[in-house]
């Protein structure tokens, strides 16, 4: 048996190819990663052009394919990608389905709660142990992804470019990344993705978070983003089933999330830098 299992990000996609002889006890994995795809952002050929890449890695025949993706919050979506993968792979059993489900899956497996992810974007949903029973709308970088790198790294480089921040700290970035104002826009503007290159700035937050302007901007920015995006769940949820968090962000920023959920009273289900790994267990386990 051979199952194609994906979960794609804003930023990049992990790909996990399982097979098994008679004995499903035993599986064997191959592992690829590849750009992130969104069957909502990204036109046909560009996915297209991505899963030719992937059938070259892992092969162009499965049993099964299961596909988590950013941008997949409708069955239309969900639909269109299904539809994509059946055209480039040999397969009779394929289903997509959003990041948030599979985030859910990995972080609370069958048991009910929040589940939240963190990476260049960000957004939640509640889980009823089994499925996504409520999602919180995602307004994209430009109204929403407040617990993303793109809104922590937003704030810095507005600070960085304003004068704001502290001397050392702009220099220091400076040094590093030696970028003009018109080479800011240039991104912003004339450039693929810009929402991925504003995050990419979220390992010098990392690298300088015990220095007090980095520490107070990373501490603020987690609260704002915990008071608006958990606002319109029951406090016995956050209490009591906990929040369990997905992403590069969140593995980063641990202990101040956990600071932040213990300052709030809420439980701390899990943190886990990427759901792939979970999924695969869980997907071995149903065999």
């Amino acid at each position: 048996m051979k199952i194609l299992i994906a979960d794609a990000g804003a930023t990049k996609t992990d790909w996990v190819k399982l097979s098994s002889g008679n004995d499903s006890s035993e599986w064997s994995e191959e592992r690829y990663s590849g750009v992130g795809i969104s069957p909502l952002h990204h036109d046909t050929d560009m996915i297209e052009e991505e899963l030719r890449l992937v059938r070259a890695a892992l092969g162009d025949s499965f049993d099964q394919i299961r596909f988590f993706g950013a941008g997949i919050g409708t069955p239309l979506i969900a639909g269109k990608m299904e539809s994509i993968l059946s055209e480039m792979f040999s397969c009779p059993d394929i289903k997509a389905d959003s990041d948030m489900a599979g985030a859910a899956s990995a972080v609370l497996g069958n048991h009910p709660g929040i589940a939240c992810i963190m990476g260049t974007g960000s957004n939640s949903c509640h889980y009823d142990g089994a499925s996504v029973d409520r999602k919180s709308a995602s307004l994209g970088y430009l109204l929403d992804d407040e617990g993303g790198g793109v809104a922590y790294c937003r704030r810095l480089l507005s600070d960085i470019f304003k004068g704001i921040a502290p001397k050392d700290i702009i220099e220091k970035f400076e040094a590093r990344y030696s970028l003009s104002v018109s080479d800011v826009v240039n991104h912003l503007y004339r450039q693929p993705a810009p929402n991925r290159w504003i995050a990419s700035f979220m390992p010098f937050l990392v690298e300088n978070s015990d220095h007090p302007y980095v520490k107070s901007l990373i501490e603020s920015q987690t609260s704002r983003f915990f008071d608006r995006e958990f606002a319109a769940y029951p406090s016995e949820q956050l209490s009591q089933e906990g929040i369990g968090f997905v992403g590069s962000v969140a593995v980063s920023l641990k202990p101040t999330i956990e600071s932040e959920m213990n300052r709030r009273g809420w439980k701390v289900r899990a943190i886990e830098k990427q759901p792939i790994d979970s999924l695969v267990k869980q997907l071995k386990e149903q065999k």
